[in-house]
């Protein structure tokens, strides 16, 4: 298998805690950083990985959530991140209402905005660790390895050309295994 140089990361349910359905990390005090998240991002730092957080935020579209507070909430996660020795290259976000653009996930948009952004990076090169079937597709369209990250051991069947794990550290060591391989 060819070594991951780049990893896409979902956010909520995968770095934070994922809200209800219909409710929205709406502010500092909602993000709560799933145990082992940070260890997990500063340890692909290390093994030399590109880290990019690529996250559908509707409730941006639906005005339930600040744009500001969102901007807080990933300034805060970078200077954790950094502060414990990692670094995230890019926040990428989707503020846009499903069906109304092309860089909400399942669609590719916010990769390409990535690509754009840094050149150099090859989606055959790349993983994509999400929780949900439209990062899985995302995936499965630029090329990329996905991993699928579920507390449901029955996700494993329904997913499509995906590995699953319990959580982004299992992801990390799943990655940094094929790194090393």
């Amino acid at each position: 298998m060819s070594s991951i140089t780049t990893v896409f990361v979902d956010r909520d349910g995968v770095i934070n805690r994922k809200m209800s359905e219909g409710e929205y990390v709406n502010s500092v005090d909602d993000f709560e950083l799933l145990p082992g998240a940070v260890d997990a991002l500063v340890e692909l730092t290390r093994a030399g990985m590109k880290v990019i957080v690529v996250t559908n935020q509707q409730g941006l579209a639906k005005g339930v959530t600040d744009p500001e507070a969102v901007e807080q909430i990933h300034s805060g996660l970078r200077a954790t991140v950094e502060s414990a020795g990692g670094k995230i290259d890019q926040i990428l976000v989707c503020p846009h209402l499903a069906g109304s653009c092309q860089c909400r996930k399942p669609a590719v948009g916010l990769f390409e905005q990535a690509l754009e952004f840094d050149p150099q990076i090859e989606y055959k090169h790349s993983a994509v660790v999400g929780d949900s079937s439209s990062d899985i597709e995302a995936a499965n369209q630029i090329g990329a390895l996905a991993i699928l990250v579920t507390d449901r051991p029955e996700a494993s069947t329904n997913a499509v050309n995906a590995a699953t794990v319990a959580g982004l550290t299992e992801a990390v060591a799943l990655l940094t295994g094929i790194r090393r391989g």
